[in-house]
């Protein structure tokens, strides 16, 4: 039995099949995690959240931006941008069905007996590990019941600081940029949601969300959907999964051990 965690699929199924068959997953033994962002840029969405979800017990999915992105837009809180391929998904009979499962996925999933942690984007400095579970548990709870759609509303990329004194929907749009849209942040901890690339293309006042000097979860062994781009070096506990080229795979084994396939067709970077 054997755990892979694999990083933004972004709609591309038949990229998703050969990283399968590259890794030769037993469906009745092995188990897949899952680093968010299945959905969207990539033309066969529709068909990746079958798979996944099909899986059942053996796959593990944490919600990235790309799910709460489909989420607004089928709840009609936001229009469609360009680039997004989600048409065939919404119009899917099965698509409420889905969306239900995809409003009942964590933002973060630990493993204590693995000991691997697993969100789509990282985990700011301030939350110690208890925090950061109990973070998450407060806009899943939101997501999964009945005040979902005011949750929606009021999801923007705006709100970039952390304080303990946060309340509202200010505290609840942080925990969920946090957990599904941080890349870069300045030393002090302000988050940067829009800056993506190589570290080494960065100015000074710009580090990725798990260099920071005072995190307090360096304890963890992290997984993230590294959509940013980073190409960082090796550094304790963090085990990011490129997505730009390539779909990968990491077995959550000791050592662990990182898997590519490219991506199969085109799709924006």
């Amino acid at each position: 039995m054997t755990t892979y965690a694999i990083g933004s699929v972004k709609g591309c199924y038949q990229t998703l099949v050969h990283l399968l068959e590259k890794i030769a997953f037993d469906s009745e033994t092995d188990c897949l995690w899952f680093a968010g962002n299945l959905v969207n840029e990539g033309p066969d969405s529709l068909a990746v959240l079958r798979l996944v979800k099909g899986l059942g017990k053996q796959a593990v999915m944490v919600l990235g931006n790309q799910e709460l992105h489909l989420l607004q837009l089928a709840d009609g809180h936001i229009q469609p941008e360009v680039g997004d391929a989600l048409n065939e998904l919404l119009n899917a009979p099965d698509c409420d069905e889905l969306l239900k499962w995809l409003r009942s996925r964590p933002l973060l999933h630990h493993d204590a007996t693995l000991n691997f942690t697993l969100v789509h984007a990282g985990i700011p400095a301030e939350w110690s590990f208890s925090q950061a579970l109990t973070f998450a548990y407060e806009v899943e709870s939101v997501i999964s019941q009945g005040n979902a759609k005011l949750l929606l509303e009021n999801l923007t990329p705006d709100q970039s600081r952390w304080h303990a004194k946060l309340r509202g929907w200010k505290r609840l749009r942080f925990i969920t940029n946090a957990f599904t849209l941080m890349k870069y942040c300045t030393p002090q901890g302000k988050l940067d949601f829009y800056t993506s690339g190589s570290i080494t293309s960065q100015s000074a006042d710009l580090v990725p969300w798990y260099r920071l000097s005072e995190r307090l979860t360096t304890q963890l062994n992290i997984i993230f959907a590294d959509d940013a781009g980073f190409q960082d070096e090796a550094f304790p506990g963090i085990f990011p999964l490129p997505a730009q080229i390539h779909l990968s795979a990491l077995t959550l084994a000791a050592p662990p051990e990182l898997i590519h396939v490219e991506r199969v067709g085109q799709i924006p970077l």
